[in-house]
C-alpha cells in the first residue's frame, strides 16, 4: 500500500448534504471491497443497513470527515462519537469506509489520522472500533490492537469482527 494519500485529496467536515453520497459509497465499498472476506448473503445483510437517513443521523450525532477529490467527489469517510450518543461510546470510531476506487492509496490512513486529531484535540484518550476482516489491518497499520472477536448478526446473518482499541 502506497504511504502517502491519493495526490488532490482533502479531508473536510461532513455535511447533511453528503448523505447520499456516503450510502453509495458505504454500499459500493461494502460489495465490492469487503467481497473477499464475507460471503454474498452476509454483503447483502450488511449493504442494507445502509441508509441516506441514517447518514444523516450519524452526521448529525457524531463527527464524521469526509475525504474528497478536488472535485469535491467524496473518496471516503469516517466518524467517530466524540461524546457517548445512542449506543456508541465515547470515542467510538464507528464507520470507515473508501470508495473502491480510491483503496490502497492512503485514503484511510488520512481518515483515521483526522479522526484522532479531532478525538485528541476533544479529550478523548481512547479510540475503539468494531472493525471489520477487511478494516482490522487498515486499522493495526494506524497502532490499533485486536482486543477480542466479535460475532454479530446482521439481519438474518452473522458477521465476525473484531473490538479494537487504540490508546491516544
Amino acid at each position: 500500500m502506497n504511504a502517502q494519500p491519493t495526490p488532490g485529496i482533502r479531508v473536510r467536515p461532513a455535511a447533511i448534504a453528503d448523505a447520499d453520497a456516503l450510502q453509495a459509497l458505504s454500499t459500493a465499498s461494502i460489495r465490492r471491497v469487503a467481497a473477499s472476506h464475507y460471503d454474498g448473503a452476509q454483503l447483502e445483510a450488511w449493504a442494507a443497513t445502509r441508509s441516506v437517513p441514517g447518514h444523516r443521523q450519524m452526521i448529525r450525532e457524531t463527527t464524521v470527515l469526509v475525504a474528497v477529490d478536488t472535485a469535491d467527489a467524496v473518496a471516503g469517510f469516517a466518524s467517530v462519537a466524540l461524546t457517548p450518543t445512542g449506543k456508541l461510546k465515547r470515542g467510538e470510531v464507528d464507520q470507515l469506509f473508501v470508495g473502491p476506487e480510491h483503496g490502497g492509496r492512503g485514503v484511510a490512513r488520512l481518515l483515521l489520522r483526522a479522526i484522532q486529531a479531532a478525538a485528541t484535540e476533544a479529550g478523548v484518550t481512547e479510540l475503539t472500533t468494531h472493525a471489520s476482516w477487511r478494516a482490522a489491518p487498515v486499522f493495526e497499520r494506524l497502532g490499533f490492537r485486536q482486543v477480542e472477536i466479535e460475532t454479530v448478526q446482521v439481519g438474518d446473518q452473522m458477521l465476525t469482527r473484531c473490538l479494537m482499541r487504540k490508546l491516544l
